[in-house]
């Protein structure tokens, strides 16, 4: 399988920015944050965590107390 690298942003809905000639049904993604090392504490790390994880993975309750530690 080919590899590609590409910047990425964060959209406003939570999901990742994909340049269209990559956005296929089987494209499988592996995805690298990095904060600047001033901006990086346990809650950003926690709290991307939990945007990226579906409700499938996380109760409510536990989205709920993760995206409150910002």
């Amino acid at each position: 399988m080919q590899e590609v690298v590409f910047d990425s942003q964060l959209l406003k809905d939570g999901h990742l920015a994909c340049p269209e000639k990559y956005a296929r049904p089987e494209a499988k993604f592996k995805v690298i944050v990095s904060f600047p090392e001033e901006a990086e504490t346990d809650a950003d790390r926690e709290a991307c965590a939990a945007a990226d994880q579906g409700d499938d993975f996380l109760s409510k309750d536990e989205i709920a107390y993760y995206m409150n530690l910002a």
